[in-house]
């Protein structure tokens, strides 16, 4: 076979053991799993939800109900964005008790509560601040509200901790039908209700927000509904801007990327490993079934795996990038999980 060092393998590449058969054992077991790509040694969600989860037994039945089929999709952590007053406490007792959960602190637009956030700084689990647009559309508020002092201070207090900050800043005025998402979402009642403004004056506000705040770290929540030319342009500008993949970065059963299509995502991928994350926007725990929420994790996992990244490469989206970002150690797997049968 001969591939290692292989132009072939920029593009294609084999998981690292593939070339090591090569050569090792004087290439006794060259050729086996031939077909073998990289795979990444699990998978981090930064992007999830909790939903209506505020007693720590319904919290732990609801992540082991989800696990019973993520987990051999190779998820091993997720991150819930929805902490708040009522169900903190749950949050906290579930993280010391389970280390695939962790959760962030979402405060609203209108109730800035730094004594809260530190507070929950403090607790198991504690990974960030989550911030959305939603309601200061809807409700027609300022975008420049969030250059507040004591926005700053809540982002420079994530900065001194070392916490990001994920923020859901812009929303695409199409509808788009392959992940089943609205029209207008959002913007159809701040129009009723008076709205002038667009997306790029929230993202205009959010720049400032990060040039302001250069030691705290932010993540712009789906991909900031930009396509990859125009992200890249700000990850220049922004040294401290990171992306998650959820929502539109998905690959749905029984498809495959268009080859250009699988190119450009690819090359933005490789040309900024460092800044993007793996996210879904998964509800656990909500009304909608488990298979919905198991498919949803598939396709994500599927648009990561048609990009045929390098292993390292791999690595860092799936779970390294995050991990640094929020100061956690990377976990151990436990064999007796999978066996002989782990996917």
């Amino acid at each position: 076979m001969a591939r290692n060092g292989h132009s072939l393998e920029r593009d294609f590449p084999h998981a690292p053991d593939v070339l090591e058969r090569e050569t090792a054992d004087r290439g006794f077991s060259a050729g086996w799993g031939l077909h073998q790509q990289p795979a990444e040694t699990y998978i981090l969600d930064c992007h999830t939800h909790m939903q209506t989860q505020t007693k720590y037994p319904a919290t732990r039945k609801a992540i082991a109900a989800f696990y019973e089929r993520a987990g051999a999709m190779r998820l091993r952590r997720h991150v819930a964005l929805d902490g708040n007053p009522r169900n903190i406490r749950a949050f906290a007792e579930t993280a010391a008790k389970d280390d695939r959960f962790t959760y962030m602190v979402w405060l609203e637009y209108d109730k800035p509560d730094l004594k809260f956030l530190k507070k929950c700084a403090k607790l198991p689990g504690f990974v960030g601040l989550k911030l959305h647009n939603w309601r200061v559309i809807q409700e027609n508020a300022k975008p420049s509200l969030w250059r507040a002092k004591i926005w700053d201070e809540i982002f420079a207090f994530c900065g001194e901790v070392g916490k990001p900050v994920l923020w859901h800043v812009t929303q695409r005025h199409t509808s788009c039908p392959y992940m089943g998402g609205n029209q207008y979402s959002y913007w159809k009642v701040g129009w009723q209700n008076g709205v002038k403004y667009g997306n790029r004056d929230l993202l205009e506000v959010f720049e400032e927000c990060m040039a302001a705040n250069r030691r705290t770290d932010f993540i712009g929540a789906h991909h900031l509904h930009i396509g990859p030319e125009f992200l890249g342009r700000l990850f220049k500008q922004n040294p401290n801007l990171y992306t998650d993949l959820s929502c539109g970065n998905i690959v749905r059963f029984c498809d495959e990327m268009y080859e250009a299509d699988r190119r450009a995502w690819r090359a933005h991928v490789l040309k900024n490993p460092d800044r993007i994350l793996f996210g879904t926007d998964c509800h656990i725990g909500g009304p909608g079934g488990l298979w919905y929420l198991w498919e949803s994790l598939a396709a994500h996992i599927r648009f990561l795996h048609q990009l045929r990244l390098p292993k390292a490469v791999l690595e860092k989206v799936a779970h390294e990038n995050f991990e640094r970002l929020a100061g956690l150690p990377q976990l151990a797997l436990n064999g007796v999980d999978w066996q002989f049968v782990r996917p």
